[in-house]
């Protein structure tokens, strides 16, 4: 036993608490991160800027979805913009109804892939933005939908002549699919998670989705020439690449976001977590300290609550500092949901945050003897 200040304690029992009191700090700090971020970006006397935009549209036999969603881009209303669809080896009526659309609209570009090529994502978002005019180019795939007309005024309002890259929230409330909920909980935390790691300067990509970055800048970059080792998420890596904490922002507000409605069955799911984990693993040493402290501290924080309830005589004490800790959580988290457009995300995203590290795991096991590196739309 071990005396301090009048009270005697087990060397077990003061490694748990010791660990436990750690880990409650530490998750305060990621806390405190994210209340920073969900009250930022409500300054509404800074001036508004009107850059114009190449909307870039990537598309495989998606005709259906095409009918439906780029009606509503072409009718956004903003003074300079267009709109670009990449065919890419489609075989049903996408090639022909882009035809219809164009001479219907002069703001519609298209391009066709007609060959498959080893690095099929990076070809067809290249095309797209050789094809495209605009000084931003924003990216969204044929399964999203936008809110309204004034979706890129307000996408234009959150930008700043310093700003070089933009990442905008997807919103899986109307897909289908019995991933529907584990997806909305891990888009949405990495969302809060991934903004308040700008202010470390670790600004990370979730999806290629509603993101954006100058055109002109991909190409005097050569574009996805330094992120060619890796075939897949060449987008988001090429953004990782050139964001940081000053030219990049995160859109918290709801007009920016986008609705995906595509299908989010398991294998959806499981496709979802593991193009996840195959990004991280490009990720900057200080990028990955920054996710592995923030899974580490959360998992050894409730597994040492656990046993202190169990075996240790504060147990009061400790169910307190976890009050404290789930009432942070909450509160912040609450704030992002009503700025996002996310409604009944609480109780459950607390237990998915709960079995997160149990389910990465076994992921992470499932992809190492597997041996599937990737097989998603």
């Amino acid at each position: 036993m071990i005396a301090i200040s009048g009270f005697s304690f087990s060397v077990a029992e003061l490694a748990l608490i010791f660990g436990f009191v750690l880990m409650f700090f530490i998750q305060l700090f990621y806390q405190i991160l994210m209340a920073h971020f969900t009250l930022s970006g409500k300054k509404k006397d800074k001036p508004v800027i009107c850059p114009s935009f190449s909307i870039i549209v990537p598309s495989r036999n998606y005709e259906e979805n095409l009918r439906e969603l780029l009606p509503s881009l072409l009718e956004q209303d903003y003074p300079d913009f267009e709109v670009v669809v990449v065919d890419d080896c489609s075989f049903d009526g996408t090639e022909w109804y882009l035809t219809e659309l164009k001479l219907q609209s002069n703001k519609i570009k298209t391009s066709r892939i007609i060959q498959e090529t080893d690095f099929p994502n990076a070809l067809a978002i290249t095309i797209g933005i050789r094809a495209a005019s605009k000084e931003w180019l924003v990216f969204l795939n044929p399964l999203c939908r936008v809110a309204d007309k004034n979706w890129l005024k307000a996408f234009a309002a959150d930008l700043n002549p310093k700003t070089e890259a933009a990442f905008g929230f997807v919103n899986y409330t109307n897909s289908n699919g019995a991933m529907r909920k584990f997806i909305r909980y891990e888009n949405f935390d990495s969302f809060v998670l991934y903004g308040s790691s700008r202010y470390l300067g670790l600004s990370m990509p979730i999806t290629d989705m509603n993101i954006a970055y100058k055109r002109e800048q991909f190409l005097s970059r050569r574009g996805f020439a330094a992120v060619l080792d890796s075939p897949f998420s060449e987008n988001e890596l090429y953004l990782n690449k050139i964001s940081n904490r000053s030219n990049s922002v995160y859109l918290l507000n709801k007009p920016t976001a986008v609705s995906y409605v595509g299908d989010t069955d398991w294998y959806d799911g499981m496709n979802f977590k593991k193009k996840q984990l195959l990004l991280k693993k490009k990720f900057t040493v200080g990028q990955s300290a920054f996710l592995w402290i923030n899974t580490i501290s959360r998992l050894v924080f409730d597994i040492s609550m656990i046993a202190l309830l169990i075996l240790s005589p504060w147990r009061l004490w400790v169910a307190g500092i976890w009050l404290v800790k789930i009432i942070h959580e909450l509160v912040w988290g609450i704030v992002a949901t009503k700025r996002l457009g996310e409604k009944n995300l609480f109780p459950g995203l607390l237990v998915y945050r709960f079995i997160l590290p149990l389910f990465n795991t076994i992921v992470s096991l499932n992809q190492l003897f597997t041996g599937q590196k990737r097989k998603w739309k």
